[in-house]
């Protein structure tokens, strides 16, 4: 069994899925640990577009100097 469709049908249960594929617990348990990992860094990454980026940047300082003006006026 692939470790793909053993982490389908178990999920991250470390001894079922080293039982399924034949091998040690602990090479399972990196194996899982590399998969969660991986599905986080993917659900979590940033897009980084600058024009986007500079609009952002643009707002927020805008702001700053909207609430400076705004105390020492």
């Amino acid at each position: 069994m692939k470790f793909e469709e053993a982490f389908t049908l178990y999920g991250p249960d470390v001894e079922k899925i080293a039982e399924a594929m034949g091998i040690k617990p602990h090479k399972a348990d990196r194996l899982i640990n590399a998969a969660m990992n991986k599905r986080y860094e993917k659900a979590h990454r940033p897009v980084f577009d600058p024009a986007e980026y500079r609009r952002q940047n643009n707002l927020r300082l805008r702001a700053e100097l909207r609430e400076i003006r705004r105390r020492f006026a």
